[in-house]
């Protein structure tokens, strides 16, 4: 079972972030700047390798944390998370895609909403 996603065109750095009871955290990212002006950042679950709180769990501080460290406006953010195939024959544990969308109140996203998306639906949305 792979357990360390290398990185990929889902994945090109490490982000540290703070967890639940703020531990330390880590998730794979891609930020892609669209030539519609919006951002879509792409948050992938690197498993053994994230010493804290897994992704899903912390997705709105998340996204706002990504939001603000890379000087973003909520309107041209588009948020993805990401979980990678773990070869495994169990079936929770093939690659996910989920588009993120929240409730900003100025500060903060909150309220987070998944909506599955595929994986070409994914590779479109890059280019855009």
């Amino acid at each position: 079972m792979e357990t360390n996603p290398a990185f990929s065109k889902y994945m090109d750095q490490y982000f540290d972030y703070l967890g639940h009871w703020d531990s330390p955290s880590k998730c794979g990212l891609k930020l892609i700047k669209r030539k519609d002006g919006k951002t879509l950042a792409i948050a992938t679950e690197i498993y053994r390798q994230n010493p804290g709180t897994p992704v899903t769990e912390v997705v709105a501080p998340l996204a706002t944390q990504i939001l603000k460290t890379n000087s973003e406006k909520p309107d041209n953010f588009i948020f993805i998370e990401h979980t990678p195939d773990l070869r495994s024959k169990l079936t929770f544990y093939g690659e996910t895609f989920d588009r993120l969308e929240f409730d900003w109140n100025g500060e903060y996203f909150s309220n987070p909403v998944w909506t599955r998306l595929s994986k070409d639906e994914v590779n479109r949305m890059m280019e855009g």
